[in-house]
C-alpha cells in the first residue's frame, strides 16, 4: 500500500489512478484488434495457404498469451474504478462499459470462437480439414473478431469520455 501513499502525495487520488489506468489498458486492448483486424489479417490473404495459417497460429498462440490478461485487468480496474467512486458520481456506471466488454469478450470467445480455433491451432489441420477448410476458417475466425473489436472499441470511447468529463 506504499504505492497509494505515494500516489496521494502528488495529488493524484487511487479512483483517478484506476481510471487512467482503466482507460490505457482498454486503449491498448482496443489497439491490438483493431491491429489484427486491419493490418495483420491482410497481410497475410495473399500468403500461399501453409504459410497463411502458419502465420494465423503463430500469432493466436502469442495473442493468446497476452489478450485475455489484457481484458481481465481491464474488466477488473474498472470495477475498481465503479466500486470505489462516491455513489454520487453520475459518471460512475459509465464504469460498467468494461466490465461489459470483458465479459463478453470471454463469453463470446468460448462459445463462437474457440470450438474452430481448437481445431485449426492442430499441426496437421491442413491435412485433416482440407486447404479450402482451413482458410474459410481463419476467414470466419476474422468475421467474428469483428463483434469483439466494435465492443471493446465502444467501452474504450464510454471509459475515455468518463476519464475526460470526472
Amino acid at each position: 500500500m506504499d504505492i497509494l501513499k505515494d500516489i496521494s502525495k502528488i495529488g493524484i487520488s487511487p479512483v483517478e489512478t484506476l481510471q487512467f489506468f482503466t482507460c490505457m489498458l482498454a486503449g491498448i486492448y482496443t489497439g491490438f484488434n483493431l491491429y489484427a483486424v486491419l493490418f495483420e489479417a491482410p497481410s497475410r490473404a495473399s500468403l500461399p495457404l501453409h504459410s497463411h495459417w502458419e502465420q494465423w497460429a503463430t500469432s493466436f498462440r502469442e495473442a493468446s498469451k497476452v489478450m485475455p490478461k489484457l481484458s481481465l485487468c481491464m474488466g477488473l480496474s474498472s470495477a475498481a474504478v465503479l466500486y470505489l467512486s462516491p455513489a454520487s458520481d453520475k459518471l460512475r456506471l459509465l464504469w460498467l462499459a468494461p466490465v461489459a466488454a470483458s465479459i463478453f469478450d470471454f463469453v463470446y470467445t468460448s462459445i463462437f470462437m474457440l470450438p474452430e480455433i481448437k481445431i485449426l491451432l492442430e499441426n496437421d489441420v491442413i491435412t485433416k480439414k482440407g486447404q479450402h477448410w482451413v482458410r474459410e476458417a481463419t476467414d470466419r475466425w476474422l468475421r467474428r473478431h469483428y463483434p469483439r473489436l466494435v465492443v471493446v472499441a465502444a467501452a474504450f470511447v464510454v471509459v475515455l469520455y468518463a476519464t475526460v468529463k470526472s
